[in-house]
């Protein structure tokens, strides 16, 4: 597969439903530990390389004490071993006031700033029964540096997310932004009092030749990509909700399409209730495609509509989520592995022999076919 063109995609997909100075720089100690807490400790789940644990943490405004966040580092609780090191260029996005405004509903005003972490714990390592946090700030006002810990939790190890078949059929398919803590799995929306994190485990998926390429001719136009009106299949047996439809499409990669309801930004988008408390939700599909009616029960694996680029879509593409309630925002989006798939290349190469995995899910650049 051609790097460039792999590059490109990853790019190319977001969907957003977004004084006295001393010259000491010892470390100094700090009574902001009670401060810090964890939230959104999600149940783990596994892909072909690790084990991933995705929370949140709550933490005072320490901007407002002149305190510039330089690193994060996670430790093994019990054993004090660093797990992962995260600086200041690859920090997490911190949620803090004044968020965004949009023009769909009201944002809160927060009086603590809130950020996503996704820990990656190699598969031929032991897991972690209690795990704490290394904040190292840069003081501005003393010109020191700063250490907190806090944030300790224990991972939900006993607990398995949910399996479910492939939304997709074929083969060299790519799941956009699952294994990683970056912009699906950052969003946060801050509204009544709540948190909404519905696109917290999402993926945006392509489908690429065995060049490299994930279309061929005029990118302005749908036809121009592979996965274009493939047909999108139900993950678990279960019942159809909700069906919104006959909304307009993009034009290929020209983003051309305007939104009056913060609903639309889904496109034309189908809810899947399967079952315990989870909703299954397929976005930006094909205008008139849907061939199911809400109310019906479908089985897993029948054809339920077409893969489209409705919405707030920057080329043909299927937004998938699963969530526990059937809000597009303000619900908690929720872990999942595929019962089976084929991994056939990684960082943008094809790379034989494949090999099956079964209750997994797949790294970011990982590249994956179903039979």
């Amino acid at each position: 597969m051609k790097t460039k063109n792999l590059l490109g995609a990853i790019a190319l997909f977001a969907l957003v439903f977004t004084g006295c100075k001393k010259d000491s720089t010892e470390e100094q100690p700090t009574p902001q530990i009670s401060k810090m807490e964890v939230f959104n400790n999600d149940v783990p789940f596994r892909t072909e390389k690790n084990l991933r644990i995705g929370y949140s943490i709550k933490t005072w405004e320490f901007a407002k004490d002149g305190l510039v966040l330089e690193q994060i580092v996670i430790l093994d609780n019990n054993t004090k071993a660093e797990l992962m090191k995260i600086e200041k260029a690859d920090l997490p996005k911190i949620n803090k006031n004044p968020l965004p405004t949009n023009p769909y509903f009201k944002v809160d005003s927060l009086s603590s700033y809130y950020l996503s972490i996704q820990l990656p714990i190699p598969l031929n390592q032991t897991v972690p029964t209690s795990i704490f946090h290394r904040f190292i700030f840069q003081d501005t006002v003393k010109n020191t540096t700063v250490t907190v810990e806090g944030a300790q939790f224990t991972p939900r190890t006993s607990e398995s997310p949910l399996v479910i078949a492939s939304p997709v059929k074929g083969k060299n398919w790519m799941f956009i932004n699952q294994s990683t803590y970056n912009y699906h799995f950052n969003a946060m929306f801050f509204v009544n009092g709540k948190i909404g994190t519905g696109e917290r485990y999402a993926f945006d998926n392509l489908q690429f030749d065995d060049d490299g390429n994930y279309f061929i001719g005029d990118p302005t136009k749908n036809e121009s990509y592979f996965n274009y009106k493939d047909t999108l299949y139900a993950i678990a047996d279960g019942t159809v909700m909700l069906i919104q439809d006959n909304l307009p499409e993009n034009d290929g990669n020209s983003q051309n399409i305007k939104f009056n309801t913060a609903n639309e930004l889904a496109g034309n988008y189908l809810i899947l209730d399967i079952g315990g408390g989870h909703y299954a939700f397929y976005c930006h599909c094909n205008p008139g495609s849907f061939m199911t009616k809400v109310g019906r029960t479908v089985k897993e694996g029948d054809p339920i509509a077409l893969l489209g680029n409705s919405g707030n879509s920057t080329a043909p593409h299927l937004h998938f989520q699963i969530c526990d309630s059937q809000e597009l925002f303000m619900t908690n989006g929720l872990p999942f592995v595929l019962k089976q798939y084929t991994k056939v290349g990684e960082n943008g190469f094809l790379t034989p022999p494949s090999t099956v995995y079964s209750n997994s899910m797949m790294e970011e650049y990982s590249e994956i076919s179903f039979e």
